[in-house]
């Protein structure tokens, strides 16, 4: 985890540019992932019956629910993890909508950083295995995420669990230090960032899922295997850069700094429109770097039967990355920059940092 203290530079002398900005096309146009779009066809089985949960538990009201589902939260899991059963999809569209729920609330309670640590702090008691009982009344987001995390445990092992655990917690301490960091204005260097945003973007637990969803839990030999490693590490860059490069039009107007195009742009000096070239180039040059990861650790001498699992994994990874620009694409969260550049009239929809940006 990036030492926040010295991670960030601040600096009171002026950016190449103001603030804000706009660009022609949208910096998220030239984004490109190779593969085949995949998506989950059980998710229109298991939809009602997660809307129908996130009421119940309180984790939506009928407004956010609405807006839910105007930005297709709960079709990321169906992008995403497109070959879960539907029983695990259930789990992981609840889960991801548990996520955006959080993002939104920790904008929303911006004015109040010590009602959100707060929540923060109750669900990063929650995710331990086995989780302690909750003092009641408990946040519906805390209440929903005790109600999930038990259920995706029993399915997995103890080092998945545990592993599973700690990226989540990571997680969620990440969204704790963008409130704290905000309202200085600091901006992270580039290589404090590239380390940091594979926390913030939420892929570590994300990825831990695609376990889940394939039924393809690792050995804790195979997925600390540098190789694995690799591969975490190359698609936690593409997922974060494509989050960046969509939410960028938004970021530009709102001031906020936690951007690949922005922290280039500050520390290089850099005009944005070049800023967003050189974003694109490595954006770019790590996508082909994952793909090559992914052949090299299909490539390792096992078994057959772990074989088959690693190869499982490796897919779904990969179809994590192109499925997560699929549903950016497709989700009104993102669609004011994608539907300018295809010449529509945009959706309106805000981003409020899908994936910690």
């Amino acid at each position: 985890m990036v030492d926040k203290a010295t991670a960030y530079a601040h600096t009171h002398t002026p950016a190449p540019e103001a603030p804000g900005g706009t660009l022609p096309v949208p910096a998220a146009a030239a984004v490109r992932i190779p593969g085949p779009s995949a998506f989950n066809s059980a998710l229109w089985q298991v939809e009602p019956q997660v809307a129908a949960w996130a009421l119940h538990t309180g984790l939506l009201s009928e407004r956010t629910a609405e807006q839910a589902r105007r930005e297709r939260h709960a079709s990321m899991a169906a992008h995403v993890w497109p070959w879960a059963p539907s029983g695990r999809l259930t789990e992981l569209a609840r889960l991801t909508l548990w996520m955006f729920a959080v993002d939104d609330r920790s904008d929303a309670l911006a004015r109040d950083p010590a009602a959100v640590h707060a929540e923060l702090d109750a669900m990063i008691r929650t995710v331990a295995f086995p989780a302690p009982a909750a003092a009641a009344p408990v946040p519906p987001a805390v209440r929903a995420l005790a109600d999930i995390v038990p259920r995706i445990g029993a399915a997995m092992g103890p080092a998945w669990r545990d592993r599973f655990g700690a990226h989540l917690a990571a997680w969620l301490r990440t969204n704790q230090d963008m409130l704290r960091h905000r309202a200085g204005h600091a901006v992270l260097t580039p290589e404090a960032y590239a380390a940091w945003r594979r926390v913030s973007g939420a892929t570590g637990w994300f990825f831990d899922l695609v376990e889940y969803a394939e039924d393809a839990e690792l050995t804790p030999a195979e997925w600390s295997a540098p190789a694995c490693r690799r591969l975490r590490e190359a698609a936690a860059d593409v997922i974060g850069w494509t989050n960046d490069l969509f939410s960028l039009d938004k970021e530009l107007a709102s001031g906020e700094t936690a951007n690949l195009v922005l922290v280039l742009r500050h520390h290089r000096r850099l005009p944005l429109r070049e800023a967003v070239a050189e974003a694109q180039r490595l954006h770019t040059r790590r996508v082909a770097e994952l793909t090559a990861a992914g052949r090299a650790l299909r490539a390792e001498p096992t078994t057959a039967v772990r074989r088959a699992a690693i190869r499982r994994y490796t897919d779904g990874i990969h179809a994590w990355a192109r499925g997560f620009l699929d549903f950016s694409r497709a989700s009104a969260r993102y669609a004011a920059g994608e539907t300018r550049a295809q010449g529509r009239n945009s959706v309106p929809g805000r981003n409020n940092g899908l994936l910690g940006s």
